[in-house]
């Protein structure tokens, strides 16, 4: 066989060899990068929320507007009726804000913050409620406001201070309703409260040995465009 024909095929061969490996490597590295990017995405919807709560609690301390700006990658934000937390003759509704993408999903409701990946959920933060010198203090977040945003870009949400009311009262018992309820439950009992949960109308019910105070914060919430 002619030399430079042999060396020719000897380094097609090499070049084959070479190829094939880098495909191995690729192959290995490639969902490596596919989950890194992903639990990226996923701490930065996390940290939109946190942004959230904390323009929340800024408002509370007197601040008359907030306004968060964050990338979007994909999925879709929206305001949801999502219950009411009742206590003696109070009831307030429950608006949440939320991001929904595939399997997953997180919840900004009256301070707390919920993931729920498939059928589980996690409690990321807790919500607004205080005990101390035989008080409960409550603050509840009465969000205002429809819309949705989806896609990729930028998410803008500005939060208006409406006011707030206060309404102190002796009775011990506080009733969520919520899909969450089983987390409300669990927080609840942690923090001291007497807890019976209802499956069938996602309600818990909790009582406390202390006075309850309640302050109701109004919040406008508005998905701003441009």
């Amino acid at each position: 066989m002619n030399r430079g024909v042999t060396v020719q095929i000897g380094m097609i061969l090499i070049l084959s060899v070479c190829l094939t490996a880098i495909s191995l490597v690729y192959m290995g590295v490639k969902p490596v990068i596919d989950s890194y990017v992903e639990l990226n995405y996923q701490r930065e919807v996390i940290n939109v929320f946190e942004l959230m709560r904390e323009s929340i609690i800024k408002i509370d301390r007197g601040v008359p507007s907030r306004m968060i700006e964050a990338r979007m990658f994909g999925g879709n934000y929206f305001i949801n009726q999502a219950g009411f937390i009742s206590v003696n003759n109070t009831t307030i509704y429950l608006y949440s804000l939320v991001y929904k993408n595939n399997n997953e999903e997180i919840t900004f409701e009256n301070g707390a913050i919920f993931r729920k990946i498939d059928k589980k959920i996690f409690m990321v933060d807790e919500p607004f409620i205080i005990s101390d010198n035989n008080t409960t203090r409550i603050l509840i977040v009465s969000l205002y406001g429809e819309g949705s945003v989806a896609g990729k870009g930028i998410l803008r949400l500005l939060f208006t201070n409406l006011g707030f009311d206060y309404n102190y009262t002796t009775n011990r018992t506080i009733i969520i309703k919520s899909d969450y309820y089983q987390k409300w439950a669990e927080y609840l009992q942690k923090e001291g409260f007497t807890v019976i949960t209802d499956l069938s109308n996602k309600t818990v019910k909790a009582v406390t040995s202390s006075k309850v105070l309640l302050k109701i914060l109004n919040v406008k919430v508005e998905f701003i465009e441009g």
